[in-house]
């Protein structure tokens, strides 16, 4: 029997090591045990957000489990574009933590629609001087602009009069 890898299954930090898991709603921040905890962040992560369409924008909450402790008290949030076998960046925001050393990170994002479209391919990283710690990959969906097919002419247009 292997005692060392049950406890590093059960470690939330090492299972999820390098991704930020994401949210509809808010991640809990304890539980009873660490394997209920694991299970309940499996349970409730998904990879798919429907806009708000009162306000044209996504509410994301994550935990990001990083790849090695935070030696700093600021990070960055950056998303890219995934498509056309390229990505491209759209957006990134600066945050700060209350301590260095910090293994996870647990918050929210709202991203808005006129800044990162619709229906599209997200890719998310948190980043510190450059460095990866976590990612995760996910999708925007919501309506994009709607056209009838319809054309609007003036009653001059309409009789061939034009101005020249």
């Amino acid at each position: 029997m292997m005692a060392g890898s049950t406890a590093m299954a059960g470690d939330p930090n090492q299972v999820f090591k390098g991704k930020i898991m994401l949210s509809t709603k808010r991640f809990p921040l304890t539980a009873k045990s660490k394997d209920s905890y694991i299970s309940a962040v499996r349970k409730q992560s998904t990879s798919n957000f429907q806009e708000n369409k009162a306000d044209g924008t996504w509410k994301i909450y994550f935990a990001a489990f990083l790849s090695k402790p935070l030696n700093d008290v600021e990070y960055v949030i950056k998303f890219y574009e995934l498509g056309g076998g390229t990505q491209q960046l759209l957006g990134a925001s600066e945050a700060f933590n209350d301590e260095r050393g910090q293994k996870t990170i647990v918050s929210n994002i709202k991203l808005e629609k006129k800044s990162f479209g619709v229906n599209k391919q997200l890719l998310m990283t948190i980043e510190n001087r450059g460095q990866v710690l976590a990612s995760a990959r996910f999708k925007i969906l919501g309506e994009g602009e709607r056209f009838t097919g319809k054309v609007q002419f003036s009653e001059e247009e309409a009789a061939g009069k034009t101005e020249e």
